[in-house]
């Protein structure tokens, strides 16, 4: 069950899509303990996509939208705590792949057996994980019900279009806010959008699935540039909050600077890439998609 919309009944490929993702969500989350961390990692990954299918009919939705839309977000930062510390100790094992000889010494090597255990802990002492997890269940069987209901009267790419001009515009809109001030929030809001032009580009795939595949998947490249830069941001504010966690003064200040270079470098190429993928003026990209989609009709 792929997460994509074929031009034939729009209204009945976006209600499909939805229940395929809240199906994969409960499926996610119903692993043994054991697994969770990557359940619930899964889990929030659908959520994402799910989203980014509702901003895609949003005016069609009306008022609906808001409502599932906030269903969809407080359900993920719900579960968020229990990913947080491994994401921090997967970010220092690639920050180690680009700094390896610094890494190998030993103080480098005790800090990541720290980041380790807490990411270890995190995974089997979430506070209430268990009730959460059942919450989110149960919230998903609710918004699954709602599906059939949801107003998608539009026929064609009509349903489509202003959610694709939209979610482009917004990226458009990040993108311009970066340059002239690259903060950590910003670059993050950036992010967000750049996912959800992503996860739509994909959906509409079967209408020219060359093009767009290409399209798609140089927009996981600069998902993962922005999303490597984020969690380096997290790790420059644990180190502020939680020095202890990495070590003693002399290794904070060497692994400062490797962070920012780091963080330089993911972010200069982002833009680079930025620039390409969002070039097009929004109206033109949305006329364009809409080519594709009565072609693939025809």
């Amino acid at each position: 069950m792929g997460y994509k919309l074929r031009p034939k009944d729009p209204a009945a490929e976006v209600r499909k899509v939805a229940r395929q993702r809240i199906d994969k969500a409960i499926e996610a989350l119903s692993v043994p303990p054991e697994e969770r961390a990557e359940g619930v990692h899964q889990a929030r990954k659908r959520f994402k996509e799910l989203r980014a299918l509702l901003r895609l009919v949003r005016k069609p939705l009306g008022d609906e939208f808001k409502h599932e839309n906030r269903r969809l977000r407080d359900l993920g930062r719900a579960l968020a705590e229990s990913r947080d510390a491994t994401a921090m100790l997967e970010s220092w094992d690639v920050l180690m792949q680009c700094f390896a000889e610094r890494f190998d010494e030993p103080d480098f090597k005790e800090t990541r057996q720290r980041l380790q255990a807490r990411a270890l802990q995190a995974e089997g002492h979430a506070a209430d994980l268990d009730d959460r997890i059942a919450q989110a269940i149960s919230e998903l069987h609710a918004a699954k019900t709602c599906i059939d209901s949801w107003p998608l009267d539009a026929t064609g790419f009509e349903l489509l279009a202003a959610g694709v001009e939209r979610t482009y515009a917004d990226g458009c809109s990040e993108l311009a806010k970066v340059k002239l001030e690259p903060s950590d929030e910003q670059l993050h809001q950036w992010r967000k959008r750049v996912k959800d032009h992503r996860y739509q580009t994909r959906l509409l795939t079967p209408s020219w699935p060359t093009l767009m595949g290409l399209r798609a998947d140089a927009l996981k490249r600069l998902a993962d540039q922005l999303g490597d830069d984020h969690d380096l941001a997290m790790m420059q504010e644990l180190m502020r909050t939680q020095p202890q966690l990495f070590g003693d003064q002399p290794l904070l200040e060497r692994l400062g600077p490797a962070i920012a270079e780091r963080r330089s470098e993911l972010q200069r190429t982002a833009l680079r890439l930025g620039d390409e993928l969002y070039r097009e003026a929004p109206k033109d990209l949305a006329a364009r998609w809409q080519r594709y989609w009565d072609a693939a009709e025809d």
